[in-house]
This record gives C-alpha cells, structure tokens and sequence, in this order.
C-alpha cells in the first residue's frame, strides 16, 4: 500500500511540472500527510527518498544531487548604497564622510533526510558588523583591494522534533533582538538550542546560546607562567525567554523576549584584546556586563494596513563596578539603555511602502559596545537620538529604502566609547547619519 501511495503522490507532484523547485516544495505536503494520519514518520522519510531519486531519473536530475537532500535553496541580496555621516566635537570642529558603497551576499541551504539541514554565505567585507565596501578606497583607480569575498555563515542544524532544533557553526543571530543590542550584520559562532511550543493562542519559546566570543590561540603556552597563562577562550553566553500571544488570526499579536547574556572568562584569561578593564583608552573590553535585555512589540492593523509599536529595555546588572572601573563611581546609573518605536504598514508587495519611527538611548555602561549597531551610533554607547527609516517596493525584488538619524551624547561628562566610522574620537558629541538604499533580493 505504501508503495503505491508513494507513486501516487510522486505523480501528482511532478506532473505539476517536474521541477526541482517543485520537489523540494513537497515538504509541507507530506507533513500534512503526517498530520492527517495517512502515513507516519517512517513512510515520510522513505517518501521523501522516492522524490529524491524520481527527481535523479529525470532530464532535470542531471545536477546528480545527493539522494539525502530532500531541499536546496539559493538566496542572497545586491545593495548600492549613497551614505553620508557627520560629527561634532564639544569645540564646534566638524567631520563629514560621504561615501558610495555597495553590498554582495548569497547564500545555499539545504534540507537532508533524517531532519538535518545545513546553510553556508559568502558576502562581501571582513568586519563583524558590516558587509559594505567603499567605492573607490583602493590603491589605484578601480583597483580591488578591499572588494573581497568571505564566508558569513556556515552552520548545521538538527530538528529532531517540530518543537526543538539545535544549530551549530556561524549562524544567522538566533535570538529576538533590536538594533539596540545587536548589529543586524553580526552572525554569532557556537551553538544554539531552541525550543517552541504552541498551545492556542499562544505560542512559547526557550532560546540558549553558547556563542564562542574570541578564541585563544594557545590555551598553555610552553615556558609560561603568569597571571593569563594558560588563556581560555572568551565565551558569551545567552538565555532567553518568549512569549507570543494571538489576538486575532495572525496580524495581530503581543511579543516579549526577556534574555540574560554574561561573559565567562572576561577578567585576566581571555585574549588580550577583551581584557582588563573598560576604560577611555580601550573600549572593547567586556569587563562587568551581565545584561538584561526585554524587547517588546505589538502587531496589528489600521484600516488594513499593518501597524507595530515597538520597544526595549535593557540593564547592566553589573554596571556599578564597570563604572567603578572605569574611574566614575558616581555614573552608576548610566547602564540603563531603551528604544521606543513605531512602524506604519509593511513593504512587502509591489507599490506597497511602510515607514518607522524611534527613539533610543544607550548609557555609556549599558551594553557591549563590540555588538551594538555600527550605523545608527556609529558603533558607540552614551549616545540618543531620533531614528526615522522608510522603505519602498519597487518590485518583488527590488525595494528602495532611506534612513535618517541624528544623535547626541547621552552624558555630556562621559565620552562616547567606541570604535566608529566618523572618527576614533571618543569625545564625539553630536553625530548625524544618511543612508539611501537600491536593494535588490534573490
């Protein structure tokens, strides 16, 4: 009888047009055969097999894809981008940069059998918190010294049941996280396990993370003994809750991701350049940072059009003896930070447009400064200010997008810490942004 099922539903897939594209879109139909009761998880597995090797028969096979691959996608995005940033200094003296840039990711997932999937990226730029390159910052005319490729992600995941998946490698940031807090373009390495349950109208999560912060190249160095020897590798460690709630169908709900991150080894054995105390002269430093982290939002809909008030809270439990450390006991209580927003529509279809608003405020011992967006900031804490973004779609895969933000010292007597593109002057007190963005996604 199975044998005949399966047949039967490798027919009706590929006389819908025998494409891989359609193979690889079979996933869904046969978890609803699961749901349905008509076969189990076995025949499933062994359904999804027949498919593969059906698909291997055919002229469209010749790609001689393995037959434990049961999906594979390629995705990526092109984007020119006309930036201008600008600062100021307390004395009035004023910095500009304008700057051309463009941006190149694409990426291949796949699907195996046995509930494993896999996903690799190459993208463009070495930094951490940026894939842009400048036009025209070489050595010569047109040359290509900085327009260089490299791997972005490179992860595996297990999804042994629905509820659960366990990822591993360099992976896209698996935690419910703001601007604020993270770079969109950070993709953490180390492991993460997530596990989601939902039960009506509501829909709960756990989210844990071992994130592999900065490694030491040698853990006990022959002939060494000293206070940082043998070194240890630096690790950020992260849990996190949610909660979401359905209001009513899907286009209205309540979210809220309160997270714990902390720092193990961030004193005297960790690699030299996370070491010792924060401190005007070294800002990278991850002394004392155990931060709570509560982003929040709220979905619905005006007049059909999609609306989200958005925001963020987040403390430094530790950030007493940072500020201590720093040399300003009396700051204290600058290791608060919290954004609050609100979008209008969502710019998903052709001629459709949505627009956001916010404002943010991070204290000079509030968060990690290695982590916190390198755009809106500049890659800096004790900073505030008004962001406004807007986005349009040009077409399904072309979309036009501006943002604008101009910021100010949070704490006139504190320097803005942080390695930032307008200048490595910390005493930056006014900073101003403007980003126009061709995007075009595939």
């Amino acid at each position: 009888m199975f044998k005949f099922t399966t047949r039967l539903f490798a027919l009706v897939v590929f006389l819908g047009g025998a494409s891989f594209a359609l193979a690889q879109d079979s996933g869904p139909l046969i978890d609803l055969l699961i749901k349905k009761g008509v076969i189990n998880d076995q025949e499933a597995e062994e359904l999804r097999a027949e498919l593969t090797k059906d698909f291997a028969s055919t002229s469209a096979g010749k790609l001689n894809l393995n037959n434990s691959l049961t999906e594979l996608r390629i995705a990526g995005d092109v984007r020119i981008r006309y930036e201008s940033r600008t600062g100021e200094l307390p004395t009035g003296d004023h910095q500009e940069r304008d700057r051309f840039r463009y941006r190149f990711r694409t990426g291949l997932t796949g699907k195996m059998l046995n509930n494993w999937s896999w996903g690799f990226r190459f993208e463009t730029s070495t930094g951490s918190r940026s894939s842009n390159v400048t036009m025209g910052d070489d050595a010569g005319p047109f040359a290509k010294n900085s327009d260089t490729v490299n791997i972005g992600q490179i992860w595996a995941k297990w999804e042994p049941t629905p509820e659960f998946s366990l990822t591993l490698g360099r992976m896209p940031n698996p935690l419910v996280s703001t601007l604020m807090v993270w770079d969109a373009d950070i993709n953490p390495e180390g492991i993460a396990e997530k596990f989601t349950r939902r039960s009506g109208k509501s829909e709960f999560s756990l989210t844990a993370a071992q994130f592999l912060y900065s490694a030491a190249s040698t853990q006990n160095a022959f002939g060494a003994a000293s206070a940082t020897n043998p070194l240890k590798d630096l690790l950020l460690l992260a849990w996190q809750g949610g909660y979401k709630h359905y209001l009513e169908g899907t286009a209205t709900f309540f979210q809220i991701n309160p997270t714990l991150y902390t720092y193990v080894r961030n004193s005297t054995q960790n690699p030299a350049a996370f070491r010792g105390n924060f401190s005007a002269s070294n800002s990278a430093l991850v002394n004392n940072l155990t931060v709570i982290d509560v982003p929040v939002e709220y979905n619905w809909l005006i007049n059909g059009v999609p609306a989200r008030l958005f925001g963020d809270f987040a403390i430094n439990l530790d950030g007493k003896d940072r500020a201590t450390k720093f040399g300003r006991p009396d700051l204290d209580g600058e290791n608060k930070a919290w954004q609050v927003g609100f979008q209008y529509g969502r710019a998903t279809n052709t001629g459709e447009w949505d627009s956001r608003l916010y404002y943010m405020s991070t204290g000079a011992f509030a968060l990690d400064p290695n982590l916190v967006d390198s755009d809106l900031w500049d890659s800096r804490t004790n900073m505030k200010g008004l962001v406004f973004n807007a986005n349009y779609r040009l077409g399904a895969a072309t979309q036009l997008s501006l943002t604008l933000a101009h910021g100010s010292r949070a704490n006139d007597t504190l320097i803005a810490p942080g390695a930032g593109d307008i200048g490595s002057n910390n005493l930056l007190n006014k900073y101003g942004i403007m980003q126009l963005d061709l995007v075009i996604s595939y």
